[in-house]
């Protein structure tokens, strides 16, 4: 059930600004040193991507001889095999999915940290008013010419001819609710539909990693950086050969923070295979100074031209990056904390919106969440449509914690993606700025959505996350329920949702009480220990309100005066296994210092 999110290897920590779409299975085609065809996939976006087979078996290349070729680890590291992809069978000798060691990512981003550059001061994500996008065109020296009319790029991004239409103009303007506004302009502009390009002194595999098939490779280790000088000079070039035909009339600084806004450079070509620069990806030009009309480049978005991965929604997910909006995926972690609810976690196409507690901290979209507190019936409007109205928040007990409820609704132009309609109930942790960044050991998201069958342990269904009246899997949610009301440490927290309503308008009710009401009698007490559900079938769970490092022990006793369990617990929430038990009456005896408390319950 669990899926294998992004890793991270030392090829791509450049630096921790760098962002870019998370892409899966992506088709490859690769020429072997003997002029053999190797069909395969490439995943991850820029901080790493590797290549797999349709059984999702590792591919690397070998740099001794040139040859992609299935992959092992030894000692945390990815190395070559003699097993060549296509001609030798990994299924006997290999497991599928091997990478490198969470361990290793954690030192590999550290060290590769040491030298990021300082970015310019932030504009406090004033995304308030309208931005002109410069569209930059790169043909590398050896690369076929465009092909597709300028036109054909003007339609993905600018097409404003209906409300539906599928472009970033429209997706900006639709999730920001017609606060922000972007113009893609094409430079050198051409005087027909026949894209101008810069054509690059030096050629594709150039760009390529070095190996001994690739001689003209760039290196990348400990202590040469040639990927990214190589990146940023043809980068500068390209600026330099567009940058007179841009007028010193645009505003290319809408923010005032003065840099240039956002530059989209858009290369010719397929992805890059293994560990190659050749990947869609958002950076900042730091080790070039490079200047239009005076304003210094700095962020931009690389994009290739295949459709796969140059559309509405990669470029959308981009642009969003330079707004301030953070990656919700995982980096070499197993989970999936949002899915395809977001289009920062995932890329549908048209694309998704973004979630409203994202719209409000990153966008400054959505002037505030309120807080529930009362019990009572609220009704949420979609995220889509409305800024206000589409967002409440429920408090935890953990001050950097709460809940984030809102209303998204299948539909054009851009939710019609997601899996379905209803509540989406969020877990938000303060404490993070998006998903990825993290010390990959004490791993939590910013976001995380609830789903059936998730909890701490497993992920469950990501896509079934709506709350509606007509669920069957999701029409309530409380302590007991699946999923129930965790937070990152796995404390329970007591409210309850329920009497969700129905999908067939703009809005959607829903039953709000800060105590669990539905199942109240559910709940023993017995001075500061609760014991819930009773009766029980599989599992309890005992909450303790203490003071952290207090010791507590706990017996369950049968009817008989038996002790058939034992064992110490923790602050707040212990769950314990009694499907072992016969049905019947137990007592659970919690000692507490002095306190003991015993509490009946039933085992059905």
């Amino acid at each position: 059930m669990r899926k294998v999110a992004l890793l991270i290897t030392n090829v791509f920590l450049w630096i921790t600004a760098l962002q870019a779409a998370y892409l899966e299975k992506v088709p490859v085609v690769l020429l072997q040193p003997n002029g053999d065809t190797l069909h395969c996939f490439a995943t991850g976006d820029d901080y790493y991507q590797w290549l797999h087979d349709k059984d999702n078996y590792t591919i690397i290349l070998d740099e001794t001889t040139g040859f992609y070729v299935y992959a092992n680890v030894e000692r945390g590291w990815l190395v070559p095999t003699d097993l060549i992809p296509g001609v030798d069978s990994p299924k006997e000798v290999l497991s599928p999915g091997l990478n490198i060691s969470t361990q290793k990512m954690r030192l590999l981003r550290e060290k590769m940290e040491e030298g990021t550059r300082v970015a310019p001061p932030k504009n406090n994500f004033r995304n308030i008013g309208s931005m002109n996008n410069i569209v930059i065109f790169i043909q590398l020296a050896d690369a076929e010419s465009f092909t597709k009319p300028v036109s054909y790029f003007n339609s993905i991004f600018n097409n404003s001819t209906s409300e539906t239409a599928n472009s970033v103009h429209n997706y900006i303007k639709k999730t920001s609710y017609q606060q922000m506004f972007v113009t893609s302009h094409f430079y050198p502009a051409p005087k027909t539909d026949t894209v101008i390009a810069y054509r690059d002194i030096y050629p594709i595999q150039y760009y390529m990693p070095y190996s001994e098939e690739n001689s003209i490779g760039y290196l990348q280790n400990d202590t040469i950086s040639q990927r990214t000088e190589r990146e940023h000079a043809l980068l500068k070039r390209a600026v330099e050969f567009a940058a007179s035909s841009i007028p010193a009339s645009m505003n290319l600084d809408f923010n005032e923070d003065g840099y240039v806004d956002n530059i989209s450079f858009i290369i010719q070509g397929e992805l890059g295979a293994w560990a190659s620069l050749l990947w869609p990806h958002r950076w900042s030009l730091f080790s070039e100074e490079v200047y239009i009309h005076g304003l210094r480049v700095w962020d931009y978005n690389f994009l290739m031209t295949h459709p796969t991965y140059l559309n509405t929604s990669v470029l959308s997910h981009e642009l969003m990056h330079t707004f301030g909006f953070p990656d919700l995926y995982r980096y070499s972690y197993e989970g999936t904390p949002v899915g395809s609810w977001d289009i920062m976690a995932g890329n549908g196409n048209p694309p998704q919106q973004t979630g409203a507690y994202l719209k409000w901290k990153y966008g400054g979209w959505i002037d505030e969440i309120p807080e529930i507190t009362e019990a009572g019936f609220y009704t949420l409007y979609s995220n889509q449509n409305h800024k206000e109205g589409s967002v409440y928040k429920i408090a935890s007990p953990d001050p950097n914690q709460f809940f984030v409820l809102e209303y998204r609704k299948k539909e054009p132009p851009f939710d019609s993606t997601i899996p379905s309609s209803g509540v989406i109930i969020s877990r938000i942790n303060q404490l993070y700025d998006g998903n990825a960044g993290t010390d990959f050991i004490n791993y939590f998201d910013e976001v995380y959505i609830y789903r059936y069958g998730g909890t701490m342990e497993d992920d469950g269904y990501p896509d079934v996350a709506a709350f509606h009246h007509y669920s069957t899997l999701l029409n309530q949610f409380n302590p007991w329920t699946n999923p129930n009301t965790f937070l990152t440490d796995g404390t329970v927290c007591f409210f309850e949702l329920n009497q969700f309503g129905a999908l067939l308008q703009d809005s959607i009710t829903f039953y709000y009480s800060p105590e669990p009401v539905g199942v109240r009698e559910n709940i023993i007490e017995a001075g500061s220990v609760k014991l819930f559900p009773n009766p029980a079938q599989d599992q309890i769970t005992i909450w303790v309100d203490a003071e952290d490092g207090e010791t507590i022990d706990y017996q369950l006793i049968d009817i008989q005066g038996r002790m058939v369990h034992a064992g110490g617990l923790q602050v707040q929430n212990n769950y314990i296994d009694i499907s072992q038990l016969s049905p019947g009456i137990y007592f659970a005896k919690i000692r507490q210092g002095e306190t003991e408390n015993r509490i009946k319950f039933i085992k059905q």
